[in-house]
């Protein structure tokens, strides 16, 4: 049964996004073809290349990029448009389908016009997706500095609580202890009618590779972090 409304995974980049799209494909959600493996995520970033470099081309010609997020709404053009109706027709043949990919919290206008999308948050406490930035920065010969990180987990994460605050969307932690992972991840399973028996399946606690200290936080990251902190406890009071 072909279905119109995919499961998009939403969350900052190194923000526990590819472990939650690994359960939810364990459980039953349909990926299609992803990224399996990885230097920076052994169990890959289950990314569909083929849609996040459409999702790139779409920044682009928007004068953005994923390390340089747009200020407002991206125009879609019509040809991208119709790209991504392509790109998505295999995937939308299945009855629970899904796409993961951190750009998508600034696309979804575009799928939006398509689709009757549903969503999932990841979220991480911002520190720790500030060294896992910097750590990887370094790796690529493209050294990011703290601050900088900080603003794009801040434009991140204040855009998609934008993006979904009129629809009660399930939020999941990243970076907590496995049975307070799996307790979210029920919830979510749920929600969307997937298996959660096997969901866990994907999980491993060595993917959480980075700590959090909070020492140079900024106060708009602080106030950004108790939205997603209390979207989360709401997840967990539907329970």
């Amino acid at each position: 049964m072909a279905s119109d409304q995919p499961v998009l995974v939403l969350g900052m980049h190194r923000s526990g996004t590819s472990c939650l799209a690994g359960c939810l494909e364990a459980a039953g959600l349909f990926l299609g073809s992803v990224n399996t493996a990885a230097p920076f995520n052994k169990k890959g970033n289950r990314e569909p290349e083929h849609i996040r470099d459409l999702h790139d081309a779409l920044l682009e010609q928007n004068g953005a990029a994923w390390n340089t997020p747009p200020q407002g709404p991206l125009d879609w053009p019509t040809d991208l448009l119709a790209q991504l109706k392509d790109r998505t027709s295999e995937l939308a043949e299945a009855e629970h389908w899904g796409v993961k990919d951190p750009r998508s919290a600034f696309s979804l206008q575009g799928w939006k016009r398509l689709f009757s999308p549903r969503f999932v948050v990841s979220y991480r406490h911002p520190s720790a997706v500030v060294s896992s930035l910097v750590h990887r920065s370094i790796s690529w010969k493209r050294p990011m500095e703290r601050t900088d990180a900080y603003a794009l987990w801040a434009a991140y994460n204040q855009r998609i609580l934008d993006e979904v605050a009129a629809t009660p969307v399930p939020f999941i932690r990243f970076g907590v202890a496995r049975a307070a992972y799996a307790q979210q991840l029920k919830i979510i399973c749920e929600h969307l009618g997937l298996n959660f028996e096997t969901a866990m399946s994907f999980y491993d606690a060595d993917l959480d590779t980075n700590s959090s200290d909070t020492s140079d936080m900024p106060e708009a990251c602080v106030t950004i972090w108790n939205a997603l902190e209390q979207a989360g406890a709401e997840t967990l009071s539907r329970r």
